[in-house]
C-alpha cells in the first residue's frame, strides 16, 4: 500500500485547486465520495475512513525512541489509517493492539462547532501541533476528549507537495532544543508532528502543508492577467517584495515575466508608515540611479517594484520593509481621504498670555522662566529628569512647586514614533483608577517611570513609551558620536551596545558609517549633567574614555569599573564603564549614582505595587496590594534599605505607605518580596 499523500487538481466552485489527497486514493477515479478507502484485499469500500488519535500516534511513535534518537529528526511509521473491521494494516494494528497505558484505541470522529466548520479559537488548540490556526474540518477523539485538525488527523507519512516537487516532506518528530519554523506561515512548529525535508532543511506544520493550493489566479489589482501557480519556483524572485521564497506558492504571468507570491497577492497600494510623514504609494515603475530604502538604509533594486512618496523626491521603501508590523498598521488607504490620518500638531496647552500657559496635566497656570542656580531638588513633573538650563514652566500658585521642561510642556498631545505602527497619545499615570499603578514601564527601554508617557492601547494590545524615548526621531543626532544615528527596522538578531556592553535584540540607533550601535537606555541618559557638588557640567563617559588610572565614584567610593549590576532575582557583577566626569575638577560619578536606578521615577509620588508571599498576606498564594512612597534623598543621614543593607546612595528611596522599612530601589523592593 502507498503512504504518499500527493496533490491532485481539481475543479471547486467553478475554480482549478491543488487539492491534497489521501494515500491509497490516488488510483481512485474521481467520485463524488470523496472519503473512499481501499481495504487490504484492494476492494473499493464507499465507507468513511477511520483515523487513529494523533496523540495515539505520537506516543506510540515516542515509546519506540531510544534515548539516543530523540534528539535526531525521526520519521513517523504508523499510518494515520485506523484499520477496518474486515482486515488491518500491520502498522494499524500495532497501534491499535499496543498494550502500554494512556494511548487511544478508538478512531477519532468529525467534529463541528454548532454546524460551522470554523471553531472559536478562545476555545480551540489543536491536540497535534498545538496551534489554533483555521483548518477545513476537524476531528475529536472521545477517549482522550481532544480536538485536531482534519490535516494533523490525515497526516501521510510521506507529502509529495507542488511548491517542493523535487524531494518528498517526510513526517517526523524532533525532541531538539531547537525549534523549527514553519517556511509557509512562519510561526514555530511543535516538535512532535512537523513536515520536514532533510535535504533542503525546510519544515512546515501538517496544517500549512496540507492546504490546497490555486492553480490559476485572476486579481486585477495585482496584475491585469491570470497567474498560473509555477512549482519549481526556487529561483524565482517576486516582483512585488523582490524576495525568494521556498515553498510559498508563487504565480507567474509568462506574457509579462511577472512573478509574485501567493502571500503577496492582494497587496496595498496605498498605506501610511509610521517612519515618514506622508502617504507612500506602491510603484512598479523606478527611476534609475542608486536608489536607498528609507527605512533599512539598503539598496532598492530597480528592476522590482517599491512604495514611493509623492510629495517627497528619492523618498523609496522597500515592500517588505513597508509592510514590516513595526511600521504599517495593515490598512490599505487607496478609497480613504488623507484628511483621516493628521494628527494635530499645534500646541498641547491653552495659552492664557504671553509666558503663561495652562497644561491638560495640571490644574494652575504655568509661568515660563529662566534657569539660574541648580537645585537638586527641582525636577520636572514631566521627564522626572532635574532642570539643568534653559527655560522651563513653573507653577504660579505659591504652594504648588509643579515644573515643567519647556521641551516637556510643548510635547504634543499625539504624535507618531517610528517603530510603532498606531498614533501614541500622551498621558500622565495617575492613581485614580483601579487599572493605572501610578506609573508605567517603557516598552523600549523597559524602565519605569511616574511621569509623562505616550501609550497606544487596543483590547489587549498596550504600547507605552516615555517621553525620552518617544523624542527619538530618525537621523538621531547622538552628541557623543560623529554621525547620524538611524533605527533599523529589523530588530531579531542579537547586537551589542557600544556603551553599556550588553547584547540583547531591544531596539537600537545604529550608524551606517561605521560599526557603533547604542541602545535606547544609554542614548536617552543626559549627554551633560549637573551634581550638587560641582559647579560644572558634567559630560557621560564610556569605556573608551576611561583613563589608565581608575576614577572613584564620588557617592559609592567604588572604583568606576568595578561597579556591581543588579539584575532581577540574582546578582549580576560585570565591568560597567559608563559614568559622569567634569574634566575641570576630575570628578566622577556612575550613572546610577547620579540618577539612581530608578531616573524617571519623581520623589513625592506614590505607586501601587502587588506583594504575593505570606508574610504580609493572609494566604501565601494571595497578592497584596501596598503603596510605594518614592522619597528625596536629601537628609544628612541616608537611610538603610533593608535588602540589601546599605546606606541608599541614589536621589531617592522608597518605603511603604503603612510600614515603616525603606529601598534603595525598586528592584530592593521586588527582591525582598521574593525572600
Amino acid at each position: 500500500m502507498s503512504s504518499v499523500g500527493v496533490f491532485r487538481k481539481k475543479e471547486m466552485d467553478g475554480k482549478s485547486f491543488w487539492v491534497f489527497t489521501l494515500p491509497h486514493q490516488t488510483d481512485i477515479p474521481t467520485s463524488s465520495h470523496e472519503t473512499l478507502a481501499i481495504n487490504s484485499d484492494g476492494d473499493d469500500l464507499l465507507l468513511q475512513p477511520l483515523f487513529f488519535c494523533p496523540a495515539a500516534r505520537i506516543k506510540y511513535h515516542k515509546l519506540k525512541l531510544k534515548k539516543e534518537d530523540k534528539e535526531k529528526f525521526r520519521p513517523f511509521n504508523s499510518s494515520p489509517h485506523f484499520p477496518s473491521t474486515r482486515s488491518g494494516d500491520q502498522e494499524g494494528g500495532s497501534l491499535l493492539d499496543c498494550d502500554k497505558r494512556k494511548i487511544c484505541k478508538l478512531p477519532v470522529v468529525p467534529y463541528f462547532w454548532c454546524n460551522n466548520e470554523k471553531p472559536n479559537h478562545k476555545d480551540f488548540i489543536c491536540g497535534a501541533c498545538e496551534t489554533t490556526m483555521l483548518s477545513t474540518s476537524y476531528f475529536a477523539c472521545l477517549q482522550c476528549q481532544t480536538v485536531f485538525h482534519k490535516e494533523c488527523v490525515q497526516s501521510s507519512l510521506e507529502i509529495k507537495h507542488p511548491s517542493h516537487p523535487f524531494h518528498p516532506l517526510r513526517l517526523y518528530s524532533c525532541e531538539s532544543e531547537y525549534y523549527k519554523m514553519c517556511i509557509s506561515c512562519g510561526e514555530y512548529i511543535n516538535r512532535d508532528m512537523l513536515y520536514h525535508c532533510t535535504t533542503c532543511d525546510l519544515s512546515m506544520h501538517p496544517v500549512c502543508a496540507m492546504r490546497s493550493i490555486a492553480s490559476i489566479v485572476d486579481h486585477p489589482k495585482s496584475h491585469p492577467h491570470p497567474l498560473t501557480f509555477f512549482p519549481a519556483q526556487a529561483s524565482l524572485v517576486c516582483s512585488f517584495c523582490a524576495m525568494i521564497k521556498k515553498l510559498d506558492p508563487t504565480y507567474i504571468c509568462i506574457e509579462c515575466v511577472f512573478v509574485i507570491h501567493e502571500q503577496c497577492i492582494g497587496f496595498p497600494h496605498v498605506i501610511r508608515i509610521s517612519r515618514h510623514q506622508h502617504r507612500i504609494f506602491f510603484t512598479s515603475s523606478l527611476p534609475s540611479g542608486n536608489l536607498s530604502c528609507s527605512a533599512c538604509h539598503q539598496q532598492v533594486d530597480n528592476d522590482y517594484g517599491a512604495y514611493a512618496c509623492n510629495q517627497c523626491d528619492a523618498y523609496f521603501v522597500h515592500s517588505k520593509c513597508a509592510l514590516n508590523p513595526k511600521v504599517w498598521d495593515g490598512k490599505d488607504l487607496e478609497d480613504v481621504p488623507e484628511e483621516a490620518d493628521i494628527i494635530d500638531d499645534g500646541e498641547p496647552f491653552e495659552r492664557v498670555a504671553d509666558g503663561i500657559i495652562l497644561h491638560p496635566f495640571h490644574s494652575h497656570q504655568l509661568q515660563l522662566e529662566i534657569f539660574r542656580d541648580y537645585d537638586e531638588k527641582m525636577y520636572c513633573r514631566g521627564c522626572a529628569l532635574p532642570i539643568y538650563e534653559g527655560q522651563f514652566y513653573s507653577c504660579m500658585e505659591l504652594e504648588c512647586h509643579y515644573i515643567l521642561h519647556e521641551s516637556c510642556a510643548e510635547a504634543p498631545l499625539m504624535k507618531r514614533y517610528p517603530l510603532y505602527p498606531h498614533p501614541l497619545t500622551l498621558k500622565v499615570s495617575t492613581l485614580e483608577h483601579d487599572s493605572d499603578r501610578g506609573y508605567f514601564r517603557c516598552s523600549e527601554c523597559k524602565r519605569e517611570g511616574n511621569g509623562f508617557f505616550y501609550e497606544y492601547r487596543k483590547e489587549k494590545e498596550t504600547f507605552k513609551l516615555d517621553i525620552r524615548c518617544a523624542s527619538i526621531t530618525e537621523p538621531f543626532e547622538y552628541q557623543g558620536h560623529e554621525h547620524p544615528l538611524f533605527l533599523p527596522w529589523y530588530t531579531e538578531e542579537e547586537t551589542r551596545c557600544q556603551m553599556c556592553k550588553c547584547e540583547s535584540d531591544d531596539s537600537k540607533l545604529n550608524c551606517m558609517k561605521c560599526d557603533y550601535s547604542i541602545c535606547f537606555r544609554c542614548a536617552t541618559f543626559p549627554y551633560k549633567a549637573r551634581y550638587k557638588h560641582d559647579k560644572h557640567f558634567l559630560t557621560i563617559c564610556d569605556g573608551k574614555e576611561a583613563s589608565d588610572q581608575p576614577d572613584w565614584c564620588e557617592v559609592c567610593e567604588c572604583k568606576i569599573e568595578e561597579v556591581k549590576k543588579r539584575g532581577y532575582g540574582w546578582f549580576i557583577t560585570k565591568t560597567e564603564l559608563r559614568f559622569y566626569k567634569c574634566e575641570d575638577c576630575c570628578t566622577t560619578l556612575h550613572i546610577d549614582c547620579l540618577f539612581g536606578e530608578d531616573m524617571y521615577m519623581k520623589p513625592g509620588e506614590t505607586k501601587k505595587h502587588y506583594l504575593s508571599f505570606g508574610q504580609y498576606s493572609s494566604k501565601d498564594d494571595e497578592w497584596d496590594l501596598i503603596h510605594v512612597r518614592a522619597l528625596l534623598n536629601s537628609s544628612l543621614s541616608r537611610p538603610v534599605c533593608i535588602r540589601c543593607k546599605r546606606r541608599c546612595p541614589f536621589p531617592i528611596y522608597f518605603n511603604w505607605k503603612w510600614y515603616s522599612p525603606n529601598y534603595c530601589s525598586m528592584e530592593c523592593v521586588r527582591r525582598y518580596r521574593d525572600g
